[in-house]
């Protein structure tokens, strides 16, 4: 089967002047950008560089990502995408642990450039836009003058994209996936959502993480849809964008529709378009879900992770209203991924019941990064990724995330889930945010700490006092800690790595 790099080829010929991207710079048929993917791979081949060679970029949401991208896709090269709200010691791990050869940068991360250089061993940075620092060229100038004829097209069992995980210990692991990976988490978006050429993706997350590629540019472009790509997320541009562009679908994460109920053209604005808004990175709260339904607005989610492309889980739009009727809502297993949840002993639970999410299918990455020993833990005997996620399933098939495998603790010999306390604290009236991990205790081995935001005036013992009769006594937190607010990453998701290393 073909790479991805075929995906642009193949919709230039069919119809070349079709909307493919919408950014703030320029609006792209898929001719253009199909002709810019391939300049960009004449310059990258004139620069020596071979199939499994690897390119990183660190950048927002440039339409060049995807210009890049797909040129790197063309020739059989590997894209290291990485995070712009590292520290530059976190990115020249990243770069030195890859062997990236070639170095792409966005304007706001061209400050940086020189702690990257000199820690690594990049051959050359080019800055996507505006000057370019001592000792590095433009964008511009790297596909000025270049061919734009295509490619023969690459197997699609090539590696083509690094994405380094979030560990909370240790350091990254870089997540290998293929130009099939892609292809199936396209279909697995597809299929449930019942995408067509006729869609229209708004893509406010990262294209530095497998969310903002995977949900839903990929599957757009795969279809000959159309994206809209703003630089960076903004609540009051997205709800203007929402009216101006009319997009079918909003991916987000519960940061982003936290911030999308908060601006003030929530109210007002016509999203009429929108035939879903949909959550994935984490458990979303209900009362965001219930905002949206309030304004008529259908909400939906699913579940993934940079392993899984990220497509594992999706809901259809039929089960909108009950599957998102509990805390951790994902839907059910997406058409081309298999699924079970197992207990510790390694047998399958009973319907109900918690135990760890595994899953297999063509979405599923092929293995970290020169990192052998911790890809063969990844996956069971059988084949099967372990996801460390904890989940339960109902009889229809739908699953909800009750927390991660390392984020359980017991506490006299007794499993206590945070999730399952922190829905408890949340519905207190003066929490804004809560984040239950376990400390050591001398008696119990392990309790629950609080960490709570609020928003109004509480003390702890009233907290620990609203738990009683709603949560059983070894669940309820022992002591709690108020903060202004709780540390997220660039996803939005809870860092309990560095809470636990500050608090227990």
């Amino acid at each position: 089967m073909f790479g991805i790099g075929y995906w642009l080829t193949k919709h230039a010929q069919l119809h070349p002047s079709r909307v493919a991207l919408v950014s703030p710079q320029r609006t792209y048929s898929y001719s253009d950008l199909n002709s810019e993917a391939n300049k960009v791979a004449h310059a990258l081949k004139g620069l020596g560089i071979k199939e499994g060679d690897r390119i990183a970029i660190l950048a927002m949401n440039y339409p060049e990502f995807l210009t890049i991208f797909f040129g790197v896709a063309k020739i059989g090269a590997v894209q290291v995408s990485l995070n712009y709200r590292l520290t530059a010691p976190e990115l020249v791990y990243q770069l030195q642990d890859s062997g990236a050869r070639l170095l792409f940068v966005g304007s706001e991360q061209a400050a940086i450039i020189p702690a990257l250089r000199e820690g690594t061993k990049i051959e050359g940075v080019y800055v996507l836009e505006g000057e370019s620092p001592a000792g590095c060229k433009t964008y511009s100038q790297l596909i000025n003058g270049q061919a734009d004829s295509d490619f023969e097209t690459i197997s699609w069992d090539k590696p083509l994209l690094i994405v380094y995980t979030s560990g909370t210990t240790g350091k990254p692991k870089g997540a290998m996936l293929t130009h099939a990976n892609h292809f199936w988490n396209a279909m697995n978006d597809i299929i449930p959502l019942r995408f067509t050429a006729d869609d229209c993706a708004l893509t406010l997350l990262p294209l530095v993480h497998v969310g903002g590629l995977g949900l839903f540019t990929l599957p757009m472009l795969l279809l000959g849809g159309k994206v809209i790509l703003p630089r960076k997320f903004d609540p009051d541009e997205a709800w203007t964008l929402i009216e101006k562009e009319k997009p079918t679908i909003v991916m987000g994460v519960p940061a982003v529709f936290q911030f999308l109920i908060g601006s003030p053209k929530f109210k007002t604005a016509n999203a009429s378009s929108v035939r879903a808004f949909y959550n994935g990175g984490d458990r979303c709260p209900l009362e965001a879900v219930q905002a949206f339904r309030g304004r008529g607005l259908p909400f939906g989610g699913g579940y993934g992770l940079t392993e899984t492309s990220p497509t594992a889980f999706m809901m259809e739009p039929d089960d909108f209203k009950r599957g998102t009727s509990r805390l951790g809502f994902i839907g059910k297993a997406a058409f081309f991924n298999e699924a079970r949840v197992m207990g510790g002993d390694g047998s399958t639970v009973a319907q109900g019941e918690i135990g760890e999410l595994q899953l297999r299918g063509g979405n599923v990455f092929s293995g970290y990064w020169n990192k052998a020993e911790a890809s063969q833990e990844a996956f069971t005997g059988d084949g099967w990724f372990r996801t460390g996620d904890l989940v339960s399933q109902d009889e229809t098939g739908l699953t909800f995330v009750s927390g991660r495998s390392k984020e359980m603790f017991k506490s006299g010999g007794l499993n206590v889930y945070p999730a399952e306390v922190e829905v408890v604290l949340a519905q207190h009236a003066a929490v804004k945010e809560v984040c239950v991990i376990g400390v050591p205790d001398p008696k119990w081995n392990e309790v629950g700490k609080a960490i709570v935001a609020i928003t109004s005036e509480a003390n702890a013992d009233e907290l620990i006092k609203f738990c009683e009769g709603k949560l059983a006594a070894y669940k309820i937190p022992k002591s709690v800690v108020f903060v202004d607010a709780l540390p997220r990453n660039s996803l939005g998701k809870v860092m309990r790595g560095e809470l636990k290393a500050k608090y227990s």
